[in-house]
């Protein structure tokens, strides 16, 4: 790859579509009233779709720091949206579970982030779709790998 070229690599143009769409989901959360970042979006997903776990857990399967997981459980918790609570196997670790009022959310934010991936997306043939999508797979299998 032409270093002068960066902008079309696969690595800047990935990083670079992430953090507008999470943005663009982070707007449009806040048109409705609910102030939530993608990256709060992405640990109450995480959080409905299993039991309670810890914050290095939750670091393991976004994949991000455990500082920024702080930082997002921190503001959720002042929000009410989660509990951190010792657990009864390991006093020493705190899990972290979501409270009803974020429940009471998720429908709503769910509706949202569809909508911003249809609105993306709907120049997009399904065809290209599926291809971008098998190969992002592909790299994101590899890059696993060697992380």
């Amino acid at each position: 790859m032409d270093i002068d070229n960066h902008q079309l690599s696969l690595g800047y143009l990935t990083g670079l579509a992430s953090r507008l769409f999470n943005r663009l989901l982070t707007q449009r959360f806040k048109q409705i009233g609910i102030d939530m970042t993608a990256e709060q979006w992405g640990v109450i997903l995480v959080l409905k779709n299993s039991e309670p776990m810890t914050q290095n857990q939750i670091s393991e399967l976004l994949y991000l720091e455990k500082s920024s997981v702080s930082r997002s459980i921190d503001g959720m918790e002042k929000r009410g949206w989660i509990v951190r609570q010792r657990s009864v196997i390991d006093s020493r670790q705190k899990l972290v579970s979501l409270t009803q009022k974020a429940l009471d959310i998720v429908a709503q934010c769910s509706v949202i982030a569809e909508e911003v991936l249809r609105d993306v997306q709907q120049d997009v043939d399904n065809d290209s779709l599926q291809r971008s999508q098998e190969a992002l797979l592909q790299v994101i299998h590899k890059l696993r790998q060697f992380n």
